[in-house]
């Protein structure tokens, strides 16, 4: 079964496909290093084969029968494997030297097959290609040499490109079979594991390697998914349970409000009240559910299609001069240190909300003649949004939970608000790949929003 796996696996396919157009490959380079070398080897043959002809008809232009014969005894006796064989014929057609058949004398090439000298292959016979020179007064002249020099140098060519290609092959299949192998337990793995969370296991991840290939960068981006995925259930359960917990408050209010006018109101005015109350529960409720339409509607990040380079530096000094009345009302502070000229992309609207939460916060989180200063800065390419007060602070433990949803530090949650508001502001960070950070001012508390500049 599991070889049957391998063999159908996507990678041992890959390999097969290679290891077949490799196939290919070698085939036809050796086909055509065997036709060039055998092509090369023949012309060089007949070249040797025509010059040692004109040099030894040469001699007999020089010096007759007698200086040929000479010269032929010469070469023979400097004979060699794979050296030339002569043969020379009078006009009666007897034989003055050699053993080559006779044959019709004119200039040109053929072939002889005779008995095999010892250098062929078993069961093969030699072959000569000759060729005849005519001479005067009815000699002739035949140079040979052993063409199966040339089949034997061939059969090598192909003899050697058979075994690489067979060595070739046998270690694609064997190396495919293995790598195959080694892939199918590695897909195996994210299968048992996304089986595992299929079930309901929602904490399983996917085994990771210290090689950092295709997998295993696979798998570090399925774990970030999951990693996501679990995040936001967990979100949208920490959701369900606070709406839950956070909306029983009110609506029992409103129910309260709705039982006394039902059984105590008894004139326009107390009917008229108890509506007003009810009403003011309902607008409650209503902003509940309509900020956390807007973190939805933050995090699923559309409105990032809609970014535009933005001045902040004017953005922030135009939020804090319209809180700078809110403060003062509420007997605060509020100061400014804003760098001009620093660009963000983003969007206006939710930084502006985010900026109007932060100062909405310290009005109503701090006490009386509390200083809150908001600062502007760059530091390298990120630009420093810190809105900072000396008031009474947060503990260190609920510094990173004030940016839950429904998150009030106020155990009795009977001030006004929903918790929501700083959740909005983490989100919008989010969106405008930022970071959002509460750190002790002393005293007091500084959330720290981090954007990227804008180039």
């Amino acid at each position: 079964m599991r070889l049957a796996q391998t063999l159908n696996s996507a990678s041992f396919k890959l390999t097969a496909a290679y290891a077949i157009l490799f196939t290919l490959s070698v085939g036809i380079l050796a086909a055509l290093i065997y036709l060039l070398v055998t092509s090369e080897m023949e012309r060089g043959m007949r070249a040797r084969v025509v010059a040692d002809s004109d040099a030894l008809k040469a001699e007999y232009s020089i010096g007759g029968t007698r200086q040929l014969l000479l010269a032929i005894a010469e070469r023979q006796r400097g004979h060699v494997v794979g050296g030339l064989d002569y043969t020379l014929i009078d006009a009666k057609g007897r034989h003055l030297f050699g053993t080559l058949p006779s044959v019709p004398c004119q200039s040109r090439w053929t072939i002889f097959t005779g008995p095999p000298d010892g250098d062929e292959a078993p069961g093969q016979m030699e072959e000569l290609g000759a060729y005849i020179t005519p001479l005067s007064h009815g000699y002739c002249l035949l140079v040979a040499d052993d063409l199966g020099k040339v089949g034997k140098l061939g059969s090598l060519i192909l003899k050697s490109f058979g075994w690489v290609l067979l060595l070739s092959l046998t270690m694609a299949v064997g190396g495919g079979i293995f790598l195959s192998s080694r892939f199918l337990k590695r897909i195996e793995a994210i299968n048992r594991t996304a089986e595992a969370i299929i079930e309901g296991d929602i904490t399983r991840r996917i085994p990771r390697r210290d090689a950092a290939d295709d997998l295993d960068r696979l798998a570090a981006t399925l774990n970030r998914m999951l990693d996501r995925t679990t995040n936001l259930m967990e979100s949208l359960r920490h959701v369900s349970n606070d709406v839950a917990h956070d909306l029983r408050t009110p609506l029992g209010r409103l129910r309260r409000h709705l039982d006394e006018a039902q059984s105590g109101a008894h004139t326009p005015e107390q009917y008229r009240a108890a509506i007003e109350q009810a009403a003011m529960e309902v607008d409650g409720i209503l902003d509940t559910f309509g900020a956390i339409l807007r973190i939805a509607q933050i995090e699923s990040g559309s409105r990032r299609a809609g970014f535009q380079r933005l001045l902040l530096s004017d953005l922030a000094a135009d939020v804090c001069e319209t809180f700078a009345p809110s403060f003062e009302d509420a007997g605060k502070t509020l100061r400014t240190d804003i760098e001009p000229g620093l660009w963000v992309q983003g969007d206006r609207e939710l930084l502006v909300q985010s900026l109007a939460n932060l100062l909405e916060n310290a009005i109503a989180h701090t006490p009386s003649n509390t200083t809150t200063t908001v600062s502007l800065k760059t530091s390298g390419d990120v630009i420093e949004l810190d809105v900072a007060d000396n008031g009474s602070g947060v503990p260190e433990a609920d510094r990173n939970r004030i940016f839950e949803r429904f998150c009030r530090l106020e155990p009795s949650r009977t001030a006004s608000g929903n918790g929501l508001g700083l959740s909005i502001v983490a989100a919008v960070a989010e969106l405008h790949a930022g970071k959002i950070s509460a750190a002790d001012n002393a005293p007091g508390l500084r959330i720290g929003l981090r954007l990227p500049a804008a180039a």
